[in-house]
């Protein structure tokens, strides 16, 4: 089946409140020196992918990121939208909670398998087009660590998105890309379109540098925490 549609979906770079491990929920904070690096990095290695759409939270250490990652795509306008802010309400402004640093990287709703509501405005939708692409649209989202968690696995959940063999919905890096193709069920222009997982939150950018990877997400380990 070849594939219709290929989505990236980047987590932002790293901010000064992710290396204390604090909650950030909506708060507009900053990416710091390591994050901006990071975001440099990931650009340059999707500088090869003829993006044709680009989306971000528009909270700044997401558009930044993608800011980073559309230098390489002069043609292409970041589209801002608040409906993919990170989905943790905001957390107390004098004192964020610290998450427990003893704590395992958390892998939320990953056996989730009840009825999960996907807001109209996280549902990704584009146009259909006649007959099968020749070439795939590749499409660019940069958000946030719980917003990609939950929304990948909701969609794991009600059967929209199944995993590759060996991939699986976990902590979601920073600037971790994730990769989602949809294919055809038919060669004809009116099959069903079906979506694969093959690839969750890759960080070979920063392995390669070997540049420090956080692997404690405040935001999804409140999430969870919330939700017991």
């Amino acid at each position: 089946m070849p594939v219709q549609v290929r989505i990236f979906i980047v987590r932002h770079g790293e901010t000064e409140w992710n290396r204390l491990r604090r909650i950030q929920g909506q708060l507009d904070v900053q990416l710091n020196e390591t994050g901006l690096m990071q975001a440099m990095l990931v650009g340059e290695a999707l500088k090869h992918i003829p993006f044709a759409r680009a989306f971000s939270s528009d909270l700044q250490r997401a558009s930044k990121t993608a800011e980073c990652i559309l230098q390489y795509h002069p043609n292409i306008v970041l589209e801002r939208d608040a409906s993919i802010r990170e989905r943790v309400s905001n957390p107390p402004l004098a004192e964020p909670p610290i998450i427990n640093t003893q704590q395992p990287p958390c892998s939320i709703w990953v056996n989730y398998r009840g009825t999960f509501h996907i807001p109209k405005d996280q549902r990704l939708r584009w146009r259909r087009t006649g007959g099968v692409m020749q070439h795939p649209r590749n499409i660019l989202i940069v958000s946030h660590g719980a917003w990609i968690s939950v929304l990948l696995s909701a969609l794991r959940a009600n059967g929209l998105v199944t995993c590759r063999r060996g991939v699986e919905i976990g902590n979601c890096l920073n600037t971790g890309v994730s990769i989602v193709e949809y294919s055809r069920l038919s060669s004809g222009g009116d099959g069903a379109l079906v979506g694969t997982l093959v690839q969750f939150s890759g960080a070979e950018h920063l392995i390669r540098q070997d540049l420090h990877i956080q692997t404690v997400n405040a935001d999804v380990s409140y999430s969870r925490e919330r939700t017991r």
